[in-house]
């Protein structure tokens, strides 16, 4: 895992000492190693205060944070040019290396990138210089972040928002599955590979269950091979009690983890999935005073006061921090079920009044899913030196469920069911009955985290919205300013 940087300058400045305060900005977690590199060479370093300055106005950087022991320093020489990757590719057997990448990548930047996001099974997002111009580009999915910005002056890539926001640019989201070109003319971007919407095919649910069986199990294969001891989040729902399952059947030592506000009604369901799974679980509970606390860096990982963002990423953190301190380098989550099989309550309602139409909502919402989810969560996992993992956002499985029939995943009626099919699933692999068939509860809620932010808020007399922007700007401006 890592932090990619680049920087272009349009007047001919030297951009180097820029690119180094990136990298320093990029996380609180100390990296294990820093590198820079442009058309002149590269410089490895344990620091980035003991890395020496390239004279140049093009290059890219790498903080290193290492999740498995072979990851390598970056930015590496790929055939003269310099190219740096964050995220890993699931082929075949197991994890692609950065050598075989590279190799798939070739002579050719510009259309070995294309390659890449056109043929690869990944979550990944990749950058490269080529002479005065750099390249990037992300997996079809955005599950990894990638940021651009531009001024009069300077064009930027940065792994998060707040490593553009120090060098003076604001950030906009790489789009995933395309190619950008960064060059003194500016910012332009090309579609390489786009999520499209399959045709429906026609299977019976068994059909259905046995597919997507595969499938998933294939997906938390490749994602915690090499690995020994690996930790998810689990509220007790479907989605998070699947991944469990699929973890202890990979024969992987998962570590479930559910947190949540003192009385979170996600600690009964939790318990209840871990005790029919025959998994310990590790649960705490949290003050309002430790939300109080913890809102800042929470703040500065998600990078937005967003409400929503907010109180999801809450919870998340506090289960990433726990794994973090019990040895965890890898985190799944169950993240991008619900798009996918129709979890939330806006599906079940469209269903009903509009009946198969309700296909185009799910796939927006998947396309969707890198702004809504996977960035944020991305971000707050990477901040406590973790990687996050996300089966359920494997292309495949994606493929897949989008192909579904609506009636696999959602039925209609006084008393409609959503994720039809995974509970289904869950029900044939012997989960107990009020697991697979647990009610959905939006994160925010059913752990507390949205109460607690709306008392602290309403202590200060402000709303939520306030509150939360008010203490954003005050997050930005101390620790931004800190490193100026």
């Amino acid at each position: 895992m890592g932090y990619i940087a680049a920087l272009l300058s349009k007047t001919r400045e030297n951009v180097s000492p820029a690119l180094i305060n990136m990298m320093k900005t990029a996380s609180s977690i100390r990296g294990d190693a820093y590198g820079t590199a442009s058309n002149e060479g590269s410089i490895i370093a344990g620091s980035p205060e003991s890395m020496s300055r390239l004279l140049t106005g093009a290059c890219i950087g790498h903080k290193l944070v290492k999740i498995e022991p072979n990851d390598p320093p970056q930015p590496i020489q790929q055939y003269g040019s310099p190219m740096a990757l964050e995220g890993r590719i699931w082929q075949g057997e197991g994890v692609s290396n950065l050598s075989v990448i590279a190799d798939l990548i070739g002579e050719d930047p510009d259309e070995g990138i294309r390659r890449l996001i056109r043929e690869s099974a990944g979550s990944f997002a990749v950058t490269a210089l080529l002479g005065e111009i750099i390249l990037c580009g992300r997996d079809l999915l955005g599950v990894v972040p990638l940021y651009f910005g531009e001024n009069d002056s300077l064009v930027g890539i940065g792994s998060n928002r707040k490593m553009l926001w120090t060098v003076g640019l604001d950030a906009e989201s790489v789009p995933p599955g395309n190619l950008v070109e960064i060059s003194k003319r500016g910012v332009s971007s090309k579609p390489v590979r786009g999520l499209s919407q399959p045709q429906v095919e026609s299977m019976s649910m068994d059909e259905a269950v046995e597919r997507l069986d595969r499938l998933l199990l294939r997906a938390v294969e490749a994602r915690c091979r090499g690995f020994t001891r690996v930790a998810l989040g689990l509220s007790g729902g479907i989605d998070s009690s699947l991944m469990a399952y699929y973890l202890d059947r990979c024969g992987v030592d998962v570590e479930p983890i559910c947190v949540g506000l003192e009385g979170s009604r996600d600690f009964v369901a939790a318990e209840e999935a871990s005790d029919g799974l025959g998994l310990p679980l590790r649960v705490r509970s949290f003050t309002l005073e430790e939300v109080e606390e913890d809102l800042d860096d929470v703040l500065w990982s998600v990078e937005e006061p967003d409400p929503m963002k907010v109180g999801v990423a809450l919870p998340l953190h506090w289960a990433a921090g726990i794994a973090a301190e019990s040895g965890c380098r890898v985190f799944f989550s169950g993240s991008g079920s619900d798009e996918l099989f129709g979890g939330y309550q806006r599906h079940a309602q469209e269903y009903a009044e509009w009946g198969d139409a309700v296909r185009e909502l799910m796939f927006r919402d998947v396309a969707m899913s890198h702004r809504v989810n996977y960035e944020r969560d991305y971000k707050v996992c990477a901040n406590l030196g973790l990687e996050l993992r996300l089966p359920f956002a494997d292309v495949d499985v994606v493929e897949f469920g989008l192909s579904l029939p609506v009636r696999l995943k959602l039925s209609k009626g006084p008393d409609p069911s959503r994720k039809l099919v995974l509970r289904a699933l869950a029900e044939e692999f012997g989960l107990p009955r009020r697991v697979a068939f647990a009610r959905k509860r939006a994160v925010q809620y059913s752990t507390g985290a949205n109460r607690a932010l709306k008392l602290l808020a309403k202590r200060r007399g402000r709303s939520l919205a306030g509150y939360l922007a008010e203490r954003f700007e005050g997050a930005m401006e101390e620790r931004l300013g800190s490193r100026s």
